[in-house]
């Protein structure tokens, strides 16, 4: 009877802990995403510095995003190459829905799409 009050109490505590974790680990992964996104947007100041414009070429920039990564970038520039959005997008917790951050040339970093679970 005392083991199966322990395991009741365990798997309490268990289903608890559990839905935290999870969250924790989905925000860890959103952090990649941040950082490389404020990767890009320094590479972007030093590049219109030496050629007065911003590009759409992530490979132009002087910054290496891991082969690794659970995000895929992108990189876009208005047609006078003044503005840019660049684009991080990807699954973090395995539903259809894709977490989805942007950052523009004002560095204003934002999640468009937050796929962390809550």
């Amino acid at each position: 009877m005392e083991i199966m009050i322990t395991l009741v109490i365990v798997a309490v505590l268990a289903g608890l802990a559990y839905p935290r974790y999870e969250k924790m680990v989905s925000r860890s992964k959103q952090t990649e995403a941040k950082t490389s996104l404020q990767a890009i947007h320094m590479g972007q100041d030093l590049y219109k510095i030496s050629n007065q414009k911003y590009t759409d070429n992530l490979k132009l920039l002087d910054i290496e995003i891991p082969d690794d990564t659970k995000y895929l970038y992108s990189l876009e520039t208005n047609q006078e190459g003044t503005t840019f959005k660049a684009t991080a997008a990807g699954n973090i917790d395995g539903d259809p829905t894709l977490d989805e951050w942007q950052i523009n040339e004002k560095n204003q970093l934002v999640n468009t799409t937050n796929d962390s679970i809550e």
